[in-house]
């Protein structure tokens, strides 16, 4: 067994520069990447929607009439709602879209000049830990998908 994950290892290693975007034209890499960009977007957009909506629900019960321990019962159930908004959210995104944009990524910066890599945000597509890392995500395959030309 353990030779086996050993020669697979091995063998992930020898092809570690070829990826599925490897033979694509810049043109259609970019269409790609913005195509993901969109998608990205329309799930932080569509996150953002349905926490907004939790919080005007939320706002709506808690009066000062209603007694404090029942508003802290109700503040306890928004902040649940939410968190499973936002961690439903980041797995859709690890589900759909995680491996795409690792390799759209390497594969853009693969293809451009050194000083137009931002390394630093390379962790953020492995690990987003929350929806702005989402937006960053969509914000920087933008940036970048941009800097490449199209032929």
């Amino acid at each position: 067994m353990l030779l086996v994950v050993v020669l697979a290892g091995l063998s992930l290693g020898a092809t570690q520069d070829r990826t599925i975007y490897s033979n694509t034209s810049n043109k259609e890499l970019k269409q790609k990447a913005f195509g993901l960009v969109k998608s990205i977007r329309g799930l932080v957009d569509s996150y953002n929607k349905k926490d907004r909506e939790l919080m005007a629900e939320y706002d709506k019960k808690n009066r000062r009439e209603i007694p404090i321990d029942e508003r802290k019962a109700m503040r306890g159930q928004w902040i649940r709602e939410s968190d499973e908004v936002h961690d439903s959210t980041l797995r859709y995104y690890r589900d759909h879209y995680w491996s795409d944009a690792i390799l759209l990524v390497d594969e853009l910066y693969r293809r451009l000049p050194k000083r137009l890599r931002q390394t630093n945000l390379l962790p953020m597509y492995q690990h987003p830990t929350n929806v702005l890392g989402l937006e960053t995500i969509a914000n920087h395959l933008e940036l970048i998908s941009k800097s490449l030309p199209d032929s």
